[in-house]
């Protein structure tokens, strides 16, 4: 009998409040970001329940005039794409940097606000969203700055599009423009940003891409009471539960090197648990087809 593990619409209540709040700044179209997605799964693979990730949208470009990234030294749309080759290849995530050169996004404003959108609807299934926006900018191609792609995406994941679209033209502005407040009030100019919070308020920063030791040692300086690392679900049952993974969440997730992961993996598919999708860059993994 297969567990039944597929991320469930409205979700968001819990029964006891968590111990961390984990306030995530970040955008739909931030290649770190795309990067510190093992480490996002592996929070929550640990910790269910005790730390709760808050998404604010950050607002990485509202648009090309005027743009100069001096950490990067991006100014043009064409010179994002040699960033996300050295993202990829620093990070193990597949990137595919063709958008780019082919459709490149004129803003990130609208991926955030889509995102608000559909937090608008239920909160835990903004984050499935977010992750099919991250997946389709940073793997497919597909340029998320376009309304047509960001309602085809929600259209698939059966959210109202009534309300969606409702929502995107006017609350989910305004929900947008308040992360983005909160970002310029913090001073945060980069993302990923995370800000770990306590039950008594206390703070601290974590700043860039970095390992998951660094936010393990965040916790434990925070925790008011004790946090407790759950087991981890047997690694066909992890990729059933996400449904779309790449072999780098395992590794992390799973604490293993990346051919260690992409063994175990590979072995799931011979059995018939899982399937592979080669991508650029890399390769993802779904549940395989009853």
């Amino acid at each position: 009998m297969r567990l039944d593990l597929e991320p469930k619409r409205a979700s968001s209540a819990r029964e006891e409040r968590p111990s961390l709040e984990l306030l995530y700044f970040t955008d739909p179209d931030c290649s770190w970001c795309w990067a510190s997605e093992p480490i996002i799964k592996k929070i929550k693979a640990d910790y269910p329940g005790q730390v709760r990730i808050v998404y604010k949208m950050g607002g990485l470009l509202e648009a090309w005039e005027n743009f100069f990234d001096s950490r990067n030294q991006i100014e043009r749309a064409e010179q994002v794409a040699p960033h996300w080759v050295e993202v990829a290849e620093r990070s193990g995530m597949p990137i595919d940097e063709g958008v780019w050169l082919e459709d490149p996004p004129s803003s990130t404003y609208p991926g955030c606000i889509a995102y608000k959108a559909a937090e608008a609807q239920d909160e835990a299934w903004a984050e499935v969203y977010l992750r099919r926006l991250r997946e389709a900018v940073m793997t497919e191609r597909r340029n998320i700055s376009k309304e047509s792609v960001l309602f085809e995406l929600a259209e698939s994941l059966d959210f109202d599009m009534v309300r969606f679209k409702a929502d995107y033209r006017a609350g989910a502005r305004e929900a947008f423009f308040a992360d983005l407040a909160e970002t310029r009030r913090r001073g945060i100019s980069g993302f990923p940003t995370m800000i770990g919070v306590n039950q008594d308020g206390a703070e601290i920063t974590l700043p860039g891409y970095r390992p998951y030791a660094d936010y393990e040692s965040a916790f434990k300086r925070l925790a008011t009471s004790e946090l407790y690392k759950m087991p981890l679900l047997a690694m066909a049952d992890f990729v059933a539960l996400h449904g779309h993974v790449a072999t780098r969440e395992v590794s992390v997730v799973y604490d293993l090197d990346h051919q260690a992961a992409l063994s175990a993996l590979e072995e799931l598919a011979i059995a018939g648990e899982v399937t592979k999708e080669p991508k650029a860059g890399g390769e993802f993994w779904r549940p395989a087809t009853p």
